[in-house]
């Protein structure tokens, strides 16, 4: 009898995980929402900043080779093929209700990530390539003008950068954004669960 009562006190003595409490995992998302949005946000401003610079460029120096108003016309198509969707995505979490119950709240983040996961496969591939296109083309009536030694210099800069993108930037932004979307969708799935 008295290993059973042992076993029993032993029993009620565990301690037994916390469950995630609701109302903070619900207010961690919607500060998650809003940092997604804060940086969609800025990086949409300062891609469109920057295609109106490059038209001014083209309009205000009128280049002559045809090469470089190509160039000037892909960097602009590579920018509006990635801000469309950025604004999509930006008007979207506008959107979406604070106030909604968590099984809304969870299949907001879940149609977010997927529209998230298309922008960095797909739509961010098409903007890498018509954007270095568009710079390598840009640069070949300016870079007429310079030495060989400057013109590799130019070039050899140029695509140093624009790999280093491609294969050290963007993987681990992208790695980085869906780590923290994950982690968002597990964590309103348990709460989900919990309030099943």
């Amino acid at each position: 009898m008295s290993s059973d009562n042992e076993f029993k006190g032993l029993w009620n003595k565990l301690e037994t995980p916390s469950a995630p409490d609701a109302g903070v995992i619900l207010k961690k998302a919607a500060q998650l929402k809003r940092r997604m949005w804060i940086k969609l946000t800025g990086q949409t401003l300062l891609l469109t900043a920057t295609m109106v610079f490059i038209i001014l460029i083209v309009l205000f120096f009128r280049p002559q080779m045809l090469t470089t108003k190509i160039g000037a016309l892909l960097i602009t198509g590579a920018i509006v093929s990635f801000v469309i969707p950025s604004v999509r995505i930006i008007r979207d979490i506008f959107r979406g209700d604070p106030e909604s119950s968590n099984t809304e709240f969870l299949s907001q983040f879940i149609r977010l990530k997927q529209k998230q996961e298309s922008l960095q496969t797909t739509l961010l591939t098409i903007y890498f390539i018509l954007f270095s296109a568009g710079i390598f083309l840009y640069m070949i009536e300016y870079a007429r003008m310079m030495s060989l030694a400057g013109r590799l210099s130019a070039y050899g800069i140029t695509m140093a950068w624009v790999a280093f993108n491609w294969f050290w930037i963007r993987p681990r932004t992208i790695k980085k954004q869906r780590d923290a979307l994950n982690a968002m969708i597990s964590k309103l799935e348990k709460v989900n669960d919990q309030l099943a």
